[in-house]
């Protein structure tokens, strides 16, 4: 007996001892099968590959215009710069607008002529107190002092005049600074802003956001006095 096979069918020749042989069919072979269904798969699987490259290849790519597309690099070029300039202006708005708040006056007043002829005066605003003292014509001493360093604020009064003194904190030969020969009712005034500012910088009160006029309020009624 012998063995006559291919790839996908084997038979077997079957001698009987006298006449022709006789061929028998077997069933093909198992690997023989699954290679060749492996072999159509991935052939398959090319042939849809190729034609899918093909046509992307076939396809129409529209590029934007010369002066479009140069526009476009402009613009992404110049976005980081307007930003930067947005960033500046806002902060130069912030400062403007905080040096502008920080000059408000609050209260000021002057001293009586002819009482005194070169007239001296004090100005209060959200940061300092400002005293302008005058002893003749084009000459005079100015002097700023912070809220933060007034310690004390004193008034004296009489019927129609008063006088306004400020105690700083400030080591030097001068503590206090005295204006005299104001109206009664501008010491008064005065004593109450500069009072209150001292109350409130004492307590952590925070009064920064306040209009001018909400913190004239607020300030007056804190340093009122009682009686």
């Amino acid at each position: 007996m012998a063995a006559i096979g291919t790839a996908s069918t084997t038979q077997t020749m079957l001698y009987t001892g006298a006449g022709s042989p006789v061929f028998l069919s077997s069933r093909p072979s198992l690997r023989s099968e699954l290679v060749t269904k492996s072999y159509q798969r991935v052939g398959q699987l090319a042939t849809r590959t190729d034609h899918g490259i093909r046509a992307f290849l076939a396809q129409e790519v529209t590029l934007p215009q010369p002066d479009l597309l140069r526009q476009r690099v402009k613009d992404i070029v110049q976005q980081p710069v307007q930003l930067e300039a947005l960033y500046l202006m806002d902060h130069l708005d912030d400062l403007e607008t905080t040096i502008f708040r920080s000059n408000e006056v609050l209260a000021s007043a002057k001293t009586v002529f002819p009482l005194t002829l070169f007239r001296d005066d004090i100005v209060v605003d959200r940061t300092k107190i400002t005293i302008t003292k005058r002893d003749f014509f084009f000459t005079s001493q100015v002097m700023s002092i912070r809220i933060e360093d007034v310690l004390n604020v004193k008034v004296a009064l009489g019927p129609f005049f008063g006088s306004v003194t400020i105690v700083v904190r400030v080591l030097s030969s001068e503590d206090h600074h005295t204006i005299n020969f104001l109206w009664r009712k501008d010491a008064i005034h005065l004593k109450h802003i500069i009072q209150g500012y001292i109350i409130a910088q004492h307590n952590q009160i925070d009064i920064s956001h306040q209009t001018k006029q909400e913190l004239t309020q607020t300030l007056s009624r804190l340093g009122h006095d009682r009686g």
